[in-house]
């Protein structure tokens, strides 16, 4: 069997083996990456000078779910993955879990239910309602936030509000615990570099490392990138804000901690709250985070601008004992690409509440940035339909948190890291299931995985 190559060319299926090798001409561009398209490499630029390279990478391991990330969507998915029966393991590229919540110090969980009323249902339980409990454990739950409050829960009794605040390092703690205690296996300093194929069908991922160049097989994988970067390498298609400005491409924020807040200061202040330290949202910058270029102006810019504002904030009377006890690891990225599935959910689906038959988790966040405003739904929350995790055209590969398929307008709500862990829970359990039946992702009896979640306490409506 043969498939071509990225320039066209025929070449061989990779052969996969537990001790085995894949062999692949690879092509990259040699400079000038300007963002990602869908014709050869992504970040290539069309026409751009290529650098040919032919490498052989051992297969060093085999798994039957493969979780590429390690953010909160990741997180649940590979606890979810294991709890439901199937040898998984987790691959992180920092040295720690929890994704933009924890790298990029974005403190609050949003979106366990409506912000405004009708709010009464709790959208989002099962594992991520047990990962909350564990941070309530640790202690690692705000004492407050800005988030305006219309009614009254107690998350430390397990009813959870619309947003949880948390500390960073307990949040650190938490995950490795849940997924201790499930067995999942986990490789941290590991950045996805490609995915194996077979054709059109993933086969595994292949990882960068300080162990340097290596593969990992799996039945499925499951994406949990945040940017789709396994499902875009493997071909898949997929949507993205376009560089002419006609679209809202939500800004990547600078997030930092405030130490040293005079005893004085009451409330939030402005930012996620615990004790004398906060959590607040810094200077912000557009452009895509897809150019690597672009992405590190960011990062410059804003860190520059941050220094700045923390001097001026010192001199203002009274304030001269607070000092920037911590800037995130990564400057905040909300969107990027959003890949192309079996069914795209709609800006009218999230409106109305539109109700699918393969439920698989429900949004209730508000969309934050809709023409400008926030705006709030009319109703507990919209369905996310299992048809919007399974990418076109490829096999063995579940979509999860913010990549899933949807117009931008959804896309702002269910991004949001509370329904993406919900997301996360269907898609951990649809790679088990996938692999228990020896079926394709796309071919799975959606009513076993609708009762599988139900059976772990995931909140379908159903």
């Amino acid at each position: 069997m043969s498939r071509n190559n990225r320039d066209g060319q025929p070449q061989k299926t990779p052969a996969v083996g537990r001790r085995g090798f894949v062999q692949a001409a690879l092509g990259g561009a040699v400079a000038g990456a300007c963002g990602a398209t869908q014709a050869g490499a992504p970040g290539a630029r069309a026409g751009a000078p290529a650098y040919r390279e032919t490498l052989s990478t051992p297969v060093v391991e085999r798994h039957q779910v493969v979780v590429a990330g390690g953010g909160p969507s990741g997180v649940i998915a590979a606890v979810a993955a294991a709890r439901s029966g199937a040898d998984t393991l987790l691959i992180e590229r920092y040295a720690f879990l929890g994704g933009t919540g924890v790298a990029s110090l974005m403190t609050c969980y949003n979106g366990f239910r409506n912000q405004h009323a009708p709010e009464a249902l709790q959208t989002v339980k099962g594992i991520p309602a047990e990962y909350v409990a564990e941070l309530v454990r640790l202690g690692g739950v705000a004492d407050i936030d800005n988030y305006e409050r219309q009614f009254t829960h107690d998350v430390t009794k397990g009813d959870i509000p619309y947003t949880v605040g948390f500390d960073p390092e307990a949040a650190k703690v938490a995950q490795l615990n849940i997924l201790k205690r499930e067995g999942v296996k986990l490789q941290l300093h590991s950045w996805i570099a490609a995915p194996m194929l077979d054709g059109t069908r993933v086969t595994g991922v292949i990882v960068e490392s300080k162990s340097g160049r290596q593969a990992i097989a799996a039945d499925i994988v499951i994406d949990c990138t945040g940017d789709g970067d396994v499902a875009a390498a493997a071909g898949a298609p997929f949507m993205s804000p376009d560089e002419s400005g006609k679209t809202d491409r939500m800004p990547m924020t600078l997030m930092y901690r405030l130490g040293g807040l005079p005893a004085g200061v009451k409330g939030a202040f402005s930012g996620i709250r615990i004790k004398d330290r906060v959590t607040r949202w810094g200077p912000a910058a557009k452009g895509s985070a897809l150019d690597v270029n672009n992405l590190t102006q960011a990062e410059i810019d804003t860190r520059l601008k941050l220094w700045d504002s923390i001097q001026e904030m010192r001199k203002q009377p009274g304030m001269e004992s607070l000092y920037l006890l911590e800037s995130a690891t990564q400057i905040g990225v909300r969107e990027t690409r959003r890949i192309l599935g079996e069914y795209v959910v709609t800006t009218e689906d999230a409106i109305e509440g539109k109700r699918f038959p393969d439920v698989i988790a429900i949004s209730s966040n508000p969309m934050p940035g809709y023409h400008g405003k926030r705006y709030f739904f009319a109703h507990a929350g919209f369905d996310i339909p299992y048809r919007s995790l399974v990418p076109k055209k490829i096999d063995g590969l579940v979509l999860s948190g913010r990549c899933i398929s949807s117009e931008q307008g959804p896309f702002q709500s269910a991004r949001s890291m509370a329904p993406a862990m919900a997301i996360g829970h269907a898609s951990g359990c649809a790679a088990a299931l996938a692999v228990k039946n020896g079926v394709q992702p796309r071919q799975l009896d959606v009513k076993a995985l609708q009762a599988l979640l139900v059976r772990q306490k995931a909140e379908l409506r159903t």
